[in-house]
């Protein structure tokens, strides 16, 4: 679920792309595979927000 995935602080994952279509997500989402995200973030970088996702 996207709740439990611990984003830096400062950082949210502001919508999600299935099969085109984007979606806002909501905290009991699970991802699929082929899902894109949009990550905003003023504080956290790069790196530590793939870290987040391995």
């Amino acid at each position: 679920m996207l709740a439990d995935i611990a984003l830096p602080t400062g950082a949210v994952i502001a919508t999600v792309i299935r099969d085109g279509q984007p979606t806002v997500p909501a905290p009991e989402m699970r991802l699929r595979p082929g899902d894109e995200l949009l990550v905003v973030s003023h504080a956290a970088t790069e790196q530590e927000i793939h870290a987040a996702f391995q």
